[in-house]
């Protein structure tokens, strides 16, 4: 795969300052999706199992609502509490509830003639099989795993977890509370086409498959966890993910940029069908026992586009789409054999260019003031009802009295619907507790 010298750099703004981004087709996403990859990069991931999943499992996360499985292989260690289901048979209020909307009613009516009967069922008699498939796999991975679909994992979602702060999952059912809770599932099974221009292959391309990735859990350092940029088949920037600041990478400087490079040219550079993409990486400490190396091999963690939906973190998408590669590399993907072959090439080259082509590293540094933010926990916006989020970000003031006043409103017209409901009888609503007939409240 021949080096050209001198490709001029694309424009990457125009007299607006909008940038321009180059065109993100339909083929270059599913090339990124963990199913399409993995398999040729097994042997520098973390062990993981690939779970195709059905149109009634997608089914079964896009419902509201969160029923889970009901055997007990589902989650040994959850104890069964025989009044969890327990309602009262009268109302514990003397004021009736408010009146309901004639159309939320015929809408009701509507939604339960046309909801089929298995969309209440337990996962495990909903999808038997799909279901012990995800047990048993579970099992085979060690007891614990993090659950992730084609490109995202439900990072958004650990607020609601067994295991707090943790996409941790020992269970079926913490897997499924994960995954009806999270955003960023929802943006794969609904969204991860959107904006994608039209494919420039005259090739069919296979059909969008959701897929279910587990992938053995165990406890990251989240100062080793990295995301590289690649243009023109060259790393040309490598930024910190974890927003916070770390004293001793500064000193891992060589051994960071050294150990991804070692995966990147090895492993990626040829053998990807994209010439432009992302990928991120977790750099373990090396074992005890090494006296050379104070970090062990770079794994790969993920693959992403080359898309304005990935976040470049501590770049910018204006500035790495300026960088001009002095030696970019054209042509398609080599096969297995072929990368075989060029390795020795490859790492000539890459020592004769080293310094002059060597990626930028980021890291966040003392003084940056993000690494002090903590005010915001990560995804915290996924935490809050839409209607309160799109209220703070409408500007100052506006959107939170807005949403304010609507609130307001509805309690007008719940406390007007209660005192019309009460058979004439118009109470003032007090907090003070009122004498009933069988005693006091």
């Amino acid at each position: 795969m021949p080096a050209i010298e001198g490709k001029p750099a694309q424009p990457v703004a125009n007299q607006d300052d909008e940038i321009i981004f180059p065109p993100v087709t339909r083929e270059h996403i599913l090339h990124c999706s963990y199913d399409y990859w993995f398999p040729k990069y097994r042997t520098s991931c973390i062990r993981s199992e690939i779970i195709p999943l059905t149109p009634d499992f997608v089914s079964y996360i896009h419902e509201d609502g969160i029923v889970l499985a009901d055997d007990p292989s589902s989650d040994p260690n959850q104890e069964q509490d025989e009044d969890d289901d327990w309602e009262p048979t009268n109302p514990s209020s003397d004021f009736p509830p408010p009146p309901r909307d004639p159309r939320d009613e015929s809408g009701s009516e509507e939604d339960d003639d046309d909801e089929p009967t298995t969309a209440r069922l337990p996962p495990n008699q909903r999808f038997p099989e799909l279901h012990q498939k995800i047990e048993s796999t579970i099992a085979q991975l060690g007891g614990s795993v993090a659950p992730k679909l084609n490109w995202s994992s439900p990072r958004d979602a650990t607020w609601i977890s067994r295991h707090p702060n943790t996409i941790k999952c020992t269970s079926a059912n913490d897997i499924y509370i994960l995954l009806k809770s999270s955003s960023f599932i929802s943006h794969d099974l609904d969204h991860a086409f959107d904006d994608c221009a039209p494919t420039t292959t005259s090739q069919s391309l296979p059909p969008f498959q959701p897929v279910l990735v587990l992938r053995s859990y165990f406890n990251i350092l989240p100062s080793l966890e990295f995301r590289c940029f690649v243009k023109d088949r060259n790393l040309v920037a490598i930024t910190q993910r974890d927003p916070n600041y770390y004293p001793f990478l500064r000193s891992l400087r060589p051994h960071i940029v050294s150990r991804i490079r070692e995966l990147f040219t090895k492993r990626l550079k040829f053998t990807f069908p994209e010439a432009d993409f992302s990928f991120d990486v977790y750099i373990p400490e090396a074992s005890y026992d090494d006296e050379v190396n104070r970090l062990g091999r770079a794994r790969l963690i993920d693959i992403n586009p080359w898309a304005p939906r990935t976040d470049t973190i501590l770049f910018g998408w204006d500035e790495l789409l300026e960088i001009n590669v002095k030696r970019p590399v054209i042509g398609g993907p080599m096969s297995t054999q072929e990368q075989d072959g060029s390795e020795v090439e490859s790492e000539s080259d890459d020592e004769d260019g080293e310094e002059e082509d060597r990626p930028e590293l980021r890291l966040v540094e003392k003084d940056d003031p993000a690494a002090y933010n903590f005010s915001s926990p990560a995804f915290s916006a996924h935490k809050l009802p839409k209607d309160v989020v799109d209220a703070s970000q409408a500007g100052e003031g506006g959107g939170m009295r807005e949403l304010a006043e609507t609130l307001r409103e509805f309690e007008r017209g719940r406390r007007e619907g209660v005192q019309q409901g009460g058979q004439g009888r118009v109470e003032e609503v007090t907090d003070e507790p009122r004498e009933q007939a069988g005693g006091s409240v």
